[in-house]
């Protein structure tokens, strides 16, 4: 009998790229770079967070049944082009993220399996999946915990919106 345990869940979703209104002021960020107004002035407009809100907690509501909130903690837009990348990294002081994909051609982000570091050094990286590259097209949207690692692989023609939700249980 075969058990997986220890599962990881994200989740996918559209969006109505016209009903996502946020204003965004580009700079830079990030050790590589990438035009992206995180940390700039971003302003979602309230009818636009409400809306994404609901989207989200439909999509949450798969996996965690019963009452609950969902609040936007950061949101925030990047803008890949001439080689644009993202490193590696998590979202610290959130619950869950989220990436929407605004302009697409081929997805450029890849996730990485929590334990990959334990798993090079004890299986190597063909006995269990290693990292996950979701198959997204324009006006789709993907959940996922924070913790869970991630990057945005070298690309000229990908822009994003992306944020952060803290998620509690009513009580």
């Amino acid at each position: 009998m075969k058990v997986d345990i220890f599962p990881v869940s994200v989740f996918i979703g559209s969006v109505d790229l016209k009903k996502i209104k946020l204003t965004a002021e580009m700079g830079k960020a990030f050790l590589s770079q990438t035009p992206s107004s995180f940390c700039s002035r971003n302003i979602l407009d309230p009818e636009s967070s409400e809306y994404l809100m609901e989207v989200i907690a439909e999509l949450l509501g798969e996996k965690f049944h019963g009452f609950f909130r969902v609040n936007l903690s950061g949101i925030w837009r990047n803008k890949y082009k001439n080689n644009d990348f993202q490193e590696p990294h998590v979202h610290t002081n959130s619950k869950f993220s989220f990436i929407i994909y605004e302009e697409v051609n081929k997805v450029h982000t890849v996730f990485y399996n929590p334990a990959k570091y334990l798993i090079e050094a004890t299986l190597g990286r063909n006995l269990v999946q290693f990292l996950f590259i979701p198959e997204m097209k324009k006006g789709q949207i993907i959940v996922f915990p924070s913790y869970l690692e991630h990057m945005v692989n070298k690309n000229s023609d990908q822009v994003t919106i992306s944020g952060n939700i803290n998620f509690e249980f009513n009580k």
